[in-house]
Formats: structure tokens, sequence, C-alpha cells
């Protein structure tokens, strides 16, 4: 699996401006069955993705840098890549 973490880079009104065509971006990728859940951080300071098993983190690296937040310059992306060794019954029904 992999964890996205999207920082803000740029003032909230910036961040705001563009947060409608990062969602659309997102409807985008949920179609395709390659997100999990997504949302802002508590903070507020960003977001976290959560994508499902089956796609490389080259792949995911190279769709996210079409994200409205990056390509406006408002966002920035990390990526942690891990094994899920257990996972709660719910999640295995989400993944497939």
């Amino acid at each position: 699996m992999i964890i996205a973490e999207v920082s803000y880079l740029a003032s909230p009104e910036d961040v705001q401006a563009q947060r409608p065509a990062h969602r659309a971006f997102l409807d985008t990728l949920y179609d395709r069955r390659l997100l999990l859940a997504s949302g802002p951080k508590t903070s507020k300071d960003g977001g976290i993705l959560i994508i499902r098993d089956g796609i490389s983190l080259d792949e995911i690296e190279s769709l996210l840098a079409e994200d409205p937040f990056v390509t406006s310059g408002v966002g920035q992306y990390r990526f942690i890549e891990f094994t899920a060794a257990k996972t709660a019954p719910e999640l295995k029904t989400l993944a497939q």
C-alpha cells in the first residue's frame, strides 16, 4: 500500500482556490479504483491519500504529478510505501 501526504506550500486562500480542481482530479482516481480514502489533515496544513494495492510507487508518483495542487504549485507530495502485515476485516473488503 502507499500513503501519499500532500503538504501545502501556499496561503490557505491559494490552496482553497485549487481545491475544487483537486477534488475533481481525485474523483478520476476513485473512478479508476485507485484510492481507498482521502481527506485533509486536521492540522489543515495538507492532506492524506490512501492508495490501494496493485499500483506501483512510480505510477502513483506520475499520476499525482498531475494533481492541480502540484501543477499550480500550492502543494507537494511525499510517499510512504508499506506492506500491510495485518488489516481490519473492513479494510480487506475495501482493498479488493
